[in-house]
């Protein structure tokens, strides 16, 4: 997975509204719910009303542990990046969410605007690690 990503100290977590081709983005939003992309490589689902209760959870959390905890969800992203044969896919996935909802809310965006589209980028060795990106 590692490869698909340029930048050896980073990656992208996108929050897609469509695919081109045929992809699980189309039916995931179908369905209502939310697509997760890593790199173009991992897709996850999140339901709608598991993400207002996370995100009810996340706002409620202090912003020095919330900080603590998307760079603890950064890190293990990374590290599974880099070791794709012991990846854990259900951790992944988790870390993926609380990546995403930590990170809106680090950068002040409402949770449904950054579900319809909004593309994350994390570079470790950055002096702005976190950037993002609304469509």
């Amino acid at each position: 997975m590692r490869d698909a990503f340029p930048l050896a100290d980073g990656f992208v977590i996108s929050c897609p509204v469509m695919a081109v081709g045929p992809s699980p983005v189309r039916e995931i939003r179908k369905r209502g719910n939310i697509p997760l992309v890593l790199q173009e490589d991992v897709v996850v689902e999140l339901k709608r009303s598991d993400m207002v209760e996370s995100w009810r959870s996340t706002c409620a959390l202090a912003r020095g542990k919330a900080d603590t905890l998307m760079k603890t969800a950064a890190a293990r992203i990374s590290g599974a990046l880099e070791d794709e044969d012991s990846c854990d896919i259900e951790r992944l996935a988790e870390d993926m969410t609380a990546f995403f909802l930590l990170a809106v809310r680090q950068k002040g965006l409402d949770v449904n605007e950054a579900a319809r589209y909004c593309a994350l980028s994390w570079h470790e060795r950055a002096a702005e690690p976190l950037s993002l990106r609304c469509f």
